[in-house]
């Protein structure tokens, strides 16, 4: 998340608006459960067997945020949520290890810092929005947006607002050779009920259609992207209580040539070169000797190239209709 303005030059555009400070008590979610006893009783759950139709898969590039304002407009100012990457402890905070990250960016564009803040309680219980539940997350219902993307940091007039999900992904999990799978079948569990949650959330509240930037994905999260992919489509295609509910979904990458794979494949290139120095100390090779040195990271697809495969309109429809078949 590099370039564009800093933080003081958006300090500047911002300290001489007037913009409301909270539009809406945001409400704490704890967990799936909790989530589903919310929901609406209009639209009940699909069973694997009955056809359904899937939602219309896009895989952008551009501005989350932008993206999701944009198709509320151009589907007559419906309300279109945005999944947010969150901070566990508090909105927009970063870890040390951590880059700027999306969250931190949109907290100084909008008022969502106040509203999370400000309200310190759940509208639904009353109970502390933080931290967010390890599978749960906070649904805000109007994020006021008074600044554009950060490549110019425009002021919008009017002040469009937005539903908005904040989610803690799994962070930094461990990872197999080539960074497309997780190692602990705990931490895939963890970011399927995250996932899970997120979209219950929205259903919760009525949104059909809603807007995903890079979760979970670079920033200091990353999870591997392939399989965060997969986790995203076979909830939409499989999960009883979210397939056929969903009218479009917006997968917005602000980099498009951010690849979480090359960097999980570096960094274990790093850890395999380090051991293979200590083992050429420890048995008292010199580097002027002949040796081999440990074959290094091969090319890896962007983040982006990987959700467009897994969401590839005849992919999506060849599982669909395999699913299909198998339950009939």
């Amino acid at each position: 998340m590099n370039g564009g303005n800093t933080l003081p030059q958006v300090v500047e555009v911002t300290e001489n608006l007037s913009y409301p400070v909270v539009l809406s008590h945001p409400i704490s979610y704890a967990g799936n459960a909790l989530i589903l006893l919310s929901r609406s009783p209009v639209e009940p759950p699909r069973s694997a067997a009955e056809p359904v139709e899937s939602p219309e898969f896009r895989v952008v590039t551009g501005d989350p945020v932008q993206v999701a304002l944009d198709c509320a407009t151009d589907n007559g100012g419906i309300r279109v949520p945005f999944i947010c990457a969150a901070n566990r402890d508090y909105p927009g905070l970063r870890h040390q290890d951590q880059r700027p990250t999306y969250e931190e960016d949109f907290c100084d564009r909008s008022n969502l810092r106040d509203t999370l803040t400000r309200t310190k309680t759940s509208k639904l219980d009353n109970k502390p929005l933080y931290p967010i539940n390890a599978t749960g997350g906070i649904f805000s219902d109007k994020i006021a947006v008074y600044l554009g993307p950060r490549d110019k940091y425009e002021k919008l007039n009017p002040i469009p607002n937005l539903p908005v999900v904040s989610v803690p992904p799994v962070r930094r999990p461990p990872v197999n050779g080539d960074g497309t799978e997780y190692i602990l079948e705990e931490d895939l569990l963890d970011m399927i009920a995250k996932i899970r949650g997120a979209l219950l959330m929205c259903l919760a509240h009525l949104c059909n259609r809603i807007v995903v930037g890079d979760f979970g994905l670079g920033d200091g999260y990353y999870n591997p992207p392939q399989a965060v992919a997969e986790i995203w489509r076979d909830l939409f295609l499989f999960d009883t209580d979210i397939r056929g509910l969903f009218k479009s979904v917006d997968f917005v990458f602000l980099d498009p040539m951010q690849s979480t794979t090359q960097w999980l494949q570096d960094e274990r290139q790093k850890h395999n070169e380090r051991e293979w120095m200590n083992n050429l100390a420890r048995d008292g090779i010199s580097l002027t000797n002949n040796w081999e040195e440990p074959p290094s990271s091969r090319p890896a697809p962007t983040d982006m190239a990987i959700f467009q495969s897994v969401f590839d309109k005849k992919e999506i429809e060849r599982l669909t209709q395999k699913a299909l078949r198998a339950n009939q």
